[in-house]
């Protein structure tokens, strides 16, 4: 069985959702709505890597490397900044993911205080896999929408993130800023 949002989309009624969750006219529920995509995101996500033996949290640090054109080699600090994550954080990850033959470090040519991450052939190889099975979980999912919808939900998040970059870079220094996700 399935009933309507206010915006016309069809929502299941096997999923356990309150109503409140779709009044367009409270910013709450908005951010409700927001929580529970990022909720259904960390489960794809999760089913995507779940074959791989890795976390989605090192597959993040593998396909960030991925992306980068060759050599695939980031600064550790851009890794935390793109994948907005503490330092210490990513050098656990870098730790699992070195120790597994996936990353080499090395130490910056122009300066000796900067790690460079690359990733080795395995590393490639395994991100190039991993990245194939996320892009198939994000392919069903998007199958779901239109064209037309993908394109206005593209510049909402776009629009939505910028907002929500500049809020975390305005107050990433606050010490009352949690730093880390539990």
């Amino acid at each position: 069985m399935t009933a309507q949002s206010p915006q016309g989309t069809a929502v299941s009624s096997d999923v356990a959702v309150p109503a409140y969750i779709f009044d367009h006219d409270d910013p709450a529920a908005l951010f409700t709505r927001l929580q529970r995509m990022v909720i259904h995101l960390e489960l794809l996500q999760a089913e995507a890597v779940r074959s791989f033996d890795v976390t989605f949290r090192d597959f993040v640090i593998l396909a960030t490397l991925r992306k980068e054109p060759a050599p695939h080699a980031l600064e550790v600090s851009q890794i935390a900044r793109y994948v907005l994550r503490p330092m210490g954080s990513i050098s656990q990850g870098l730790d699992r993911i070195e120790r597994a033959g996936l990353i080499t470090r090395t130490a910056s040519t122009d300066d000796r205080r900067k790690v460079i991450v690359a990733l080795t052939d395995q590393g490639r190889s395994l991100a190039d896999r991993m990245l194939s099975s996320y892009d198939a979980t994000r392919d069903r999912v998007f199958a779901r929408l239109g064209p037309d919808q993908l394109e206005r939900i593209d510049a909402a998040v776009t629009d939505l993130l910028v907002a929500l970059d500049a809020n975390y870079l305005e107050h990433a220094d606050n010490p009352e800023t949690p730093k880390e996700n539990p």
